[in-house]
């Protein structure tokens, strides 16, 4: 797989995308937003179509009750490829449990972080919060790091009730909207107050 389908992996499994491993030994990728996100799954579902990764059916609107409130989202699959089982074990412990993998450093590219801001970050004040509620304060910290060593991004942990997210403080934010702004969707600019 090239650089920016593995990137675009990477920053979408950081983010919303779910890895399914089949019994044949296959893995493929879901990826779904809410009906509020229509072009952004869109164009997200062109860059993997235009790959050869998924068939030319468009994507599918499906229904979702949450707390007894009706929400519409759209969906797609990747095709189901034997060789995306390295990027599946890196995102998956052995109880399926979505983690982040211990050499996140390597995985990170600038196209990767786009992905992954644009799927789970928002402009928040003068500096910009990502989402990493699924993870543990570890992995959290870890993913710091990772933005402040390898991006030079000021980031620091904040705790939002009982998760941890991260926040990119106002000093870094010109130079995040300059290293992603290439790897974003239109319709997702305002998520670095574009």
């Amino acid at each position: 797989h090239d650089e920016d389908v593995m990137s675009f992996l990477v920053g979408s499994l950081l983010g919303y995308a779910h890895g399914e491993r089949l019994q044949s030994g296959g893995v493929r990728f879901r990826f779904k937003q809410s009906e509020n996100h229509k072009d952004y799954l869109f164009w997200i579902y062109n860059f993997f179509n235009q790959k050869g990764y998924c068939s030319n059916n468009l994507p599918v609107i499906v229904k979702q009750t949450v707390n007894g409130n009706i929400h519409y989202a759209y969906r797609f699959d990747t095709f189901v490829f034997s060789s995306f089982i390295d990027v599946y074990k890196l995102f998956y412990n052995n109880k399926k449990i979505k983690v982040v993998p211990t050499n996140i450093e390597n995985l990170l590219t600038p196209m990767a972080l786009a992905i992954w801001i644009q799927d789970d970050g928002w402009i928040h004040g003068s500096g910009l919060i990502i989402a990493t509620n699924s993870f543990t304060e570890k992995e959290v910290r870890l993913l710091i790091k990772v933005l402040n060593t390898k991006f030079k991004l000021k980031s620091t942990l904040h705790k939002n009730v009982k998760n941890f997210q991260i926040y990119v403080k106002a000093e870094s934010i010109p130079f995040l909207r300059e290293l992603i702004l290439n790897h974003m969707a239109p319709s997702m600019l305002y998520k670095i107050g574009l």
